[in-house]
């Protein structure tokens, strides 16, 4: 069973979920907006369905309500923000913020952020440097719950990166996407369904391939591509973990079991104004001339069209904004649940209230 509720009603029972917990009516939104994006996006693994452990957490004080993020310049084009234990997509998007400002000076700057938590798709940071004319990477380390290469342990995160460029046309460039073969995420919901997953997705708790989503779960995801998004998820640790000067790999906190120790997720964001570089203004137009001439492309057999990344997520937002989000019925009776309890309105309620 699913139920589409409308983007305002998730809006304002989330916003009244995490003002209840202590966060500033301002810093409510940010999270709200983040954890929606992806929702309309087509990432359910990490939309609204994280507002209960995003909630609780604050609750306890494993994640500080009003952190004091600090932001230092240890050169003109590099960034070094503390983010003193604040939700992640609060200190997230301070650090993007003013990593976009530094590249409008400096023509590109880089953000490198510790003690922080999971600060949701990087895909909506992503757009903000966008939108202001730049390119952008964002990359986020993990918790461990993937194998490297030849490994059978949950040594390293699934360690997404995301990028994205300016364009004139309708199709965007905007990857956003996990070094694992899937985002933990999707093992983590089809868990709680009671559903099987693909072959291939996961290892369970002794190495052995498993389709059960609760004994993948307990064991392992594996890495894409083999020693490819192996690779990849390395050097996201070092770009976003170690250069940081936090915690990395097996010494994070973990985001649903531990309630002492911090997350102290670490995140990098590069930035780079597009104007600066030899197209000058033009590069929008001279991207969009790159997303013709592969969308031009001879069609391998079934397939109707060439996409660029992030076009289908973009007609999902679309659509969705107009028709709501689909939410299955654990989901919203997770979500009633953690309202129960820090004494917000219950999405139940306010969504009988809509007209």
């Amino acid at each position: 069973m699913t139920a589409v509720v409308p983007v305002e009603t998730i809006r304002a029972f989330s916003n009244g979920v995490f003002h209840a917990v202590g966060l500033s009516a301002e810093d409510a939104e940010i999270v709200t907006d983040v954890l929606i994006h992806a929702d309309l996006r087509g990432h359910g693994s990490h939309g609204v369905t994280r507002i209960p452990i995003y909630a609780e957490r604050i609750q306890k004080g494993v994640v500080k309500a009003n952190p004091s993020v600090a932001i230092s310049r240890t050169a003109p084009g590099f960034l070094v923000v503390d983010g003193d234990n604040g939700p992640g997509p609060v200190v997230s998007l301070q650090a993007m913020d003013a990593c976009i400002e530094a590249a409008k000076e400096s023509g590109i700057a880089i953000a490198s952020i510790a003690h922080s938590n999971h600060n949701g798709a990087g895909s909506y940071y992503i757009e903000r440097a966008v939108a202001e004319g730049c390119i952008a990477i964002a990359m986020t380390n993990a918790p461990p719950s993937m194998a490297v290469f030849g490994g059978r342990e949950a040594v390293i995160g699934t360690n997404p990166l995301s990028f994205g460029s300016p364009t004139r046309g309708d199709a965007p460039i905007l990857l956003d996407m996990a070094t694992a073969l899937v985002a933990r995420g999707k093992i983590v919901e089809a868990a709680k369904r009671n559903e099987k997953i693909p072959e291939g997705w996961a290892l369970d708790s002794e190495g052995r391939p498993t389709t059960d989503a609760g004994d993948a779960e307990r064991g392992v995801v594996l890495p894409m591509s083999g020693a490819k998004g192996s690779g990849l998820a390395i050097m996201v640790e070092v770009l976003a973990g170690v250069l940081a000067g936090g915690r990395f790999a097996g010494d994070m906190g973990n985001l649903y079991s531990d309630w002492e120790l911090t997350q102290d997720n670490a995140h990098v964001f590069i930035v780079i104004d597009a104007a600066k570089g030899a197209a000058g203004t033009t590069h929008a137009e001279r991207t969009s001339r790159l997303v013709e001439m592969l969308k031009a492309s001879a069609l391998a057999e079934g397939h109707e069209v060439v996409r660029m990344p992030g076009e289908i997520e973009l007609t999902r937002a679309a659509e969705a904004s107009k028709t709501g989000i689909s939410l299955s019925e654990n989901v919203v009776a997770d979500l009633d649940e953690i309202a129960r309890k820090v004494g917000a309105s219950r999405l139940s309620a306010l969504e009988r209230a809509d007209p």
